[in-house]
Parts: C-alpha cells; structure tokens; sequence
C-alpha cells in the first residue's frame, strides 16, 4: 500500500531552483523525488545529532569525562604546529 502524501509549498532562491532542476535533469528523476531524497535524508541526520546529544546529556549526567577549555585550546594548538 503506498504511503499518504501531504502537499507543501516552499518558497527558494531561484538559483536553488536552478540547481534542483539540474540535478533532477541529470539524474532523471523529477523534481519532486530530489526534493523528497533531500528532506529525508536531512531528517535521518537531524535524527542521528538528537540521538547522539541525548547520549552525550546523559553520560555528562553519569559523570562522564570532559575536558577543560584550557585542555582543548592545547589540543587545538598542537595541530597548528
């Protein structure tokens, strides 16, 4: 059975336009089905960072290792060497 659709509107730049259209041109597909890749795979990743911040929320409230500032400007400094 195929999934029920919502419609939506958005408004964007036209050079965004452009390059949806060239996209979708190149690859043979409409318009739609790579603006409807794109959103999917935005959520998939908005998906993984909440998962992954919740994760980290609770190891920092388990007493998880952190490093100070001080520590990470060093680690920082050592790469621009």
């Amino acid at each position: 059975m195929q999934e029920s659709t919502d419609v939506i509107s958005v408004r964007v730049p036209s050079k965004t336009h452009k390059k949806l259209a060239d996209i979708a041109e190149d690859i043979d597909r409409s318009q739609n089905w790579v603006i409807n890749q794109a959103i999917e795979s935005y959520l998939e990743v908005y998906e993984w960072q909440k998962e992954e911040v919740k994760k980290a929320i609770a190891e920092a409230n388990a007493g998880g290792k952190f490093y100070s500032s001080d520590e990470i400007d060093k680690v920082v400094e050592s790469f621009r060497r």
